[in-house]
């Protein structure tokens, strides 16, 4: 029923973590992994998972967040497809309130509340993602569990049929913002997404852009080319017409 992808830049020893916790859990409704070494890697301790097949794709060369998911996409025959970080940790099995919320016809995204390893919830349900959302997250951190306009992507569930539609992840994105993208190309292509409570996971944050000129750069380089989609534009003015939301820049 659901494809998981995992996509790894050298973090063997993280995503053995995560294959572990999922080894442990053996969800039902997951079928099949799809693991992608984006550069060279040790060997990967694979723990048993049977009855879920395992997969692995080889980049030749390293490919960008969005581009690395869409490849292992085509490989999906299930109805629902799962983007997964490789340091998410599971400690209950997710799936099945995930799975529920696509009872709403209208919902194309799901996704569980993130906790850190001190089991405090992570602000990854937000509002648009604007230079003053941005301020008013460094100051007055909030997850907008209720009324969220994007998820972030470190676990989304989607709806196969949806992914499709929309086209998968812009892979002109090659690192950060490709989750606040296609959440946005969802909602002006008409479809709901959905943050439930009643799954939860943990995530060990790498926050690279935060300690990496490069990956900062890359960072920057994103959020302009999001601010510059057609998709950003039209979703927000669909949001001041719905709340009267305040002009741009936030």
């Amino acid at each position: 029923m659901i494809c998981l992808s995992v996509v790894s830049h050298g973090q063997a020893p993280i995503a053995a973590g995560f294959l572990s916790s999922l080894a442990s859990v053996k969800p039902p409704l997951v079928t099949r992994v799809v693991y992608t070494r984006n550069i060279p890697e040790p060997a990967l301790a694979i723990p048993d998972l049977d009855p879920i097949r395992f997969e692995i794709i080889d980049n030749a060369a390293p490919h960008g967040f969005g581009e690395n998911h869409n490849a292992a996409f085509r490989r999906c025959a299930e109805p629902y497809f799962c983007v997964v970080n490789p340091d998410i940790l599971l400690v209950e099995d997710p799936f099945p309130a995930l799975v529920d919320a696509f009872r709403e016809p209208a919902l194309g995204l799901a996704a569980p509340l993130v906790l850190s390893p001190e089991r405090q919830v992570e602000n990854t349900a937000r509002s648009l993602y604007t230079p003053a959302e941005l301020l008013r997250q460094k100051w007055r951190p909030r997850n907008r569990a209720g009324s969220a306009d994007w998820l972030a992507g470190m676990f989304m569930l989607f709806r196969s049929d949806v992914y499709r539609l929309i086209g998968g992840f812009d892979e002109r994105f090659f690192l950060y913002i490709e989750d606040v993208d296609i959440c946005t190309r969802l909602r002006v292509a008409g479809f709901g997404l959905r943050q439930q409570a009643g799954a939860q996971v943990i995530h060990a944050a790498q926050k690279r852009s935060h300690r990496s000129l490069r990956h900062a750069a890359w960072h920057t380089r994103s959020m302009l080319r999001y601010w510059a989609t057609p998709s950003f534009w039209r979703y927000r003015s669909m949001l001041k017409q719905a709340r009267r939301m305040p002009a741009f820049p936030g």
